[in-house]
């Protein structure tokens, strides 16, 4: 008997432990529950959103192979538009704009890049992306428009690339002094023995003065 009434009242005191607590218990595994399927369910989705991009990527190495400017910017087009952050819309849109470049049409090729630098989610992509459209419009004489892109904020491995650039812009300019902190800092940033820093010097050369 002294059994069965200890019993009961450990029935008795779950009963009311649940009473208090059952709700949040229950809540608190069903937040669990939610937050595993949810993230299974992101994993699916990016897992799909991938597979479905990189089937629209097939024709971009098509017209790449074919020299096809017209069918490669459609193409990128087409990925921009379904998947603007995945690698594959970057990737592509990095190509359209190299092959219009070359097919001389610097208009669409500068479009690409404004693309890509605005919405590439890997720095290392966006960075290309900036410093070709930042020679693309000193090319064209836009040295204002190219110091302002040089200006925005790069991945730091690019950051000699973006200073010798810099230097460039400034040296059109006539800013001699500028031209040479910019290729001096481009030179700080790089290891003694990057390849990089010999046409570093070269310019330094040629602009005189203290190096």
């Amino acid at each position: 008997m002294a059994f069965d009434l200890q019993e009961q009242e450990q029935i008795d005191a779950a009963k009311a432990f649940w009473q208090q607590w059952g709700k949040w218990i229950s809540l608190a595994v069903i937040v669990v529950a939610l937050g595993y399927l949810g993230y299974q369910g992101w994993k699916y989705y990016r897992s799909h959103q991938a597979e479905q991009a990189a089937l629209l990527y097939a024709p971009v190495e098509t017209a790449v192979t074919e020299g096809d400017a017209g069918k490669l910017v459609a193409s990128a087009k087409a990925l921009q538009d379904a998947y603007p952050k995945s690698g594959y819309a970057a990737r592509a849109s990095l190509l359209a704009a190299r092959v219009a470049f070359d097919k001389g049409d610097t208009k669409t090729a500068e479009q690409e890049l404004r693309w890509v630098a605005g919405n590439a989610a890997e720095p290392a992509v966006k960075a290309v992306a900036q410093l070709r459209l930042a020679g693309l419009q000193l090319d064209a004489g836009q040295t204002d428009a190219a110091l302002a892109e040089l200006a925005r904020p790069i991945d730091a491995t690019f950051l000699p690339q973006q200073l010798e650039l810099k230097g460039d812009a400034l040296l059109v300019k006539g800013d001699r002094q500028g031209a040479r902190v910019a290729y001096q800092e481009a030179i700080a940033k790089l290891a003694p023995d990057a390849p990089q820093q010999a046409l570093l010097n070269v310019k330094l050369d040629a602009l005189g003065g203290e190096q």
